[in-house]
């Protein structure tokens, strides 16, 4: 798939996501989602435009844009939690605090070393970009094993979200591991449709997955004082732990 057909495709996509939220009115709901997307409209378009008046910094602006994207990505990852987790408003705010403790750990040891490697500039940002991908991939994993251990309904908006970023980070990393192991030259024209391939695959997920609101039923909580014995199932375990956060940060 060349590169510009895969921009046209994914415009369109990314303005139908956009258009459907705004008519379904729940554009507030996923304020990040809503917003990397307007970002990814916004820069898309500038970058075909530049494409055509003044190609000669289009490389330099592609490869700002690409790396922008990859940063938000990480807000992405942050709202999936956030929502995950808004039935606990403590245990989200702890959440937070362990996915950017993750990504913290990781660029500290995993993405960091990446940059200050001595080597090819183009094999450091493959590299660097599927290092990313990887980190990401894990903190998606370790939101959704909780959820799951837990038994926190996720609903068909969130799951939709996180479904398309990781399939999209799912073939990126295979795309980059693959240029970095068998060299970009060798491996270029693969390289050129996969990737923007792997965007467009998302998009489709995303516009399936955002064409109406449906969130997850949301549990009911136990009522219960401190001195009351609240019920052994997992949920009644969670809100009895973000009431014990709560009391804890009121301290």
């Amino acid at each position: 798939m060349g590169y510009h057909v895969a921009l046209a495709l994914s415009l369109l996509l990314g303005a139908t996501i956009l258009v459907r939220g705004g008519q379904g009115r729940f554009l507030s709901k996923f304020s990040a989602f809503y917003s990397y997307i307007v970002y990814f409209l916004a820069t898309g378009l500038v970058l075909h435009v530049i494409y055509l008046i003044a190609p000669q910094y289009f490389v330099t602006l592609f490869w700002l844009r690409f790396f922008t994207l990859v940063l938000a990505e990480f807000v992405l990852v942050v709202e999936i939690g956030d929502h995950l987790f808004k039935r606990y408003p403590a245990l989200g705010a702890l959440g937070r605090v362990v996915t950017f403790g993750i990504a913290g750990v990781f660029f500290a040891l995993y993405i960091l070393p990446a940059l200050v490697e001595a080597r090819p500039t183009d094999m450091a940002v493959l590299d660097l970009v599927k290092r990313s991908a990887l980190t990401k991939g894990i903190i998606l994993v370790a939101l959704f094993a909780a959820a799951r251990y837990y038994s926190i309904p996720v609903g068909r908006n969130v799951a939709g979200i996180a479904l398309g970023l990781a399939t999209y980070l799912a073939i990126h990393t295979a795309n980059f591991a693959l240029a970095e192991h068998i060299g970009r030259e060798a491996y270029a024209p693969i390289f050129a449709t996969v990737g923007p391939l792997s965007q467009v695959v998302c998009l489709v997920t995303w516009t399936v997955a955002l064409w109406r609101y449906a969130p997850g039923k949301q549990p009911e909580l136990s009522v219960a004082s401190d001195e009351e014995v609240i019920s052994g199932t997992l949920t009644d375990q969670l809100g009895r732990y973000n009431a014990a956060l709560v009391r804890l940060l009121r301290k």
